[in-house]
This record gives C-alpha cells, structure tokens and sequence, in this order.
C-alpha cells in the first residue's frame, strides 16, 4: 500500500502543478466545454500512467468515464478516481479537489481498504485513510507531502452543509435543517465534495447532507466515486455515513458503476438526528 499512496501524491501533485497553476495551457478561447475535457483527459492519462507503474494495481476506473481499464494483470487493487471534484468551477479559481477509492479485488464497500481526497489551490492538502493508520493529514512543504497530524471527529460539531436546490427538498429534510440552524449550526458549502468533507474534518464536526428529491429520486452522488470513499473517511474518524438509513458502505452495487445515492456524514449527534427525524 505504501506505493499506491506514493502513486496518489504523485497524481496529486502533477495535478497542482499542471492544473491549478497553469491553468491556462488547457483553455480553448469560448470553450469552457473543450477546456474542462481538455484537464480531464490530462488528469485521467496522468493517474493511469502512474498507477500503471504500481504492480499491484490492477485497474483503475475514472468517474468520467465509468469504464475499469487494466493496468497490470496480477495487480489486486482496483482505483476508482475523481480528478477534480465539480470541474464546472475550475475556471473560477475556487478550491476544488480529487477523491480516490482503494478496493481489493472488487468494487464493493465492504471490500475499501484505503480512501484519499485532495485539496487544490491556496491549500494544497491530503487526507488518507486505512483501518490500519486511521484518518492521517498530509501537508505540502513545496516539495513533498508531511504527515501532520491524525483526525478524530467529536460527537457533535456546528457545520450544517446542505447540497441541492432548496424547493426540492421534502419537508421532512426542511424540518432537520432548519433545526440546525435554530441550534445555532453555521452554513458552510463550497460546491465541492472533497472540500465540504475538509471542512467538516477539519472543524471537528457537523453534519453533510444530499438528500433524495423529486428531481433526484435515488439521490445525487455516486456510490463508488464519492460515497464509498467519503463514508470510509468518515468512519475511521469516529462519525457515521449513511443515506438516511443504511449505513452507505453497506449499500451494494452490484456491478452498476454508475449507481446513485442520497447520503448524510457527519459526527454522531447530527447522524442521529437524521435517523429519527
């Protein structure tokens, strides 16, 4: 696993370099659509070139194009990888990230063995996890990630970070955040998955929340590419995830890479809230 996570600080940091530094060599004039493909085929090529060079990677598969490619056939791990996280902001400057999934042999929840998001732009940071280490914060010195420090998650924390449009939640989604707020619970939503799970870490606590709606029946996030990942992090800090009931690492996808859910992380007091409300 050490050189899967040397893999991933590679990525990252040619990512950063590249990307969030030299944006403009990617920008077509009065094309922001050719622009944005133009970033994520480098970010895709780049992961898959140096995941390639890990042996025991066997495959990696991108949410942008939801197909596993082999990379070595004897490797065990499979990768699943966001390259930037809501790439519709790029071309605004806003901090945006990249989330990885380690998973022996298949995709599954139960079978994660180490998760990972990155921070870009003016903080440029990691976060990885494995059962074994726990939930670790990794520092850039200019040259290389540090390990800085671990993250435990308290019971309770003050950040209400709600995604999706207002008029379509049900009232019962309205009644819990609304009794958020009236505890006193700050709003804090950047539009960027990685970035509102930095904050809540960071912060200690508080409760990230995308609901089911009318227009968004089986919820918005994907289950491999954001969800796994991000309840794996959550978890090893002593929070919960979940999609309003189950536990989201125990939602199977049965082989449907491109599986949908609702999804509520956070610390304990808040997850308890949404289970009886």
């Amino acid at each position: 696993m050490n050189k899967v996570f040397s893999a991933i600080t590679d990525i990252a940091i040619s990512i950063e370099n590249n990307v969030f530094t030299n944006y403009d060599q990617f920008v077509v004039a009065d094309d922001l659509h050719q622009t944005n493909k133009n970033v994520q085929n480098y970010c895709d090529n780049r992961a898959k070139e140096v995941f390639k060079s890990v042996d025991s990677v066997r495959a990696l598969i991108t949410q942008n194009e939801k197909q596993t490619v082999v990379l070595n056939e004897d490797g065990r791990y499979i990768i699943s990888f966001i390259a930037i996280d809501n790439i519709e902001l790029l071309d605004l400057g806003f901090s945006l990230g990249s989330i990885f999934a380690v998973y022996d042999k298949e995709i599954e929840g139960d079978n994660l063995v180490a998760s990972c998001y990155v921070t870009y732009g003016p903080t440029f940071q990691l976060v990885y996890a494995t059962k074994e280490m726990g939930v670790k914060f990794y520092a850039y010195d200019g040259d290389k990630f540090i390990d800085s420090k671990s993250f435990m998650l308290e019971n309770k924390g003050k950040i209400n970070s709600t995604d999706g449009d207002v008029a379509t939640f049900d009232e019962k989604h309205k009644k819990l955040i609304q009794g958020l707020f009236d505890e006193g619970y700050r709003l804090r939503l950047s539009n960027s998955l990685a970035l509102d799970m930095h904050q809540i870490l960071f912060k200690r606590g508080g409760l990230y929340s995308s609901p089911k709606t009318q227009k968004d029946p089986n919820g918005r996030l994907d289950v491999v590419f954001e969800a796994y990942p991000i309840a794996f992090i959550v978890n090893l800090a002593g929070g919960e995830a979940i999609d309003g009931i189950k536990n989201i690492l125990e939602i199977k996808i049965d082989g449907d890479v491109a599986k949908k859910t609702p999804i509520y992380f956070g610390s304990k007091y808040e997850i308890g809230k949404v289970k009886t409300s």
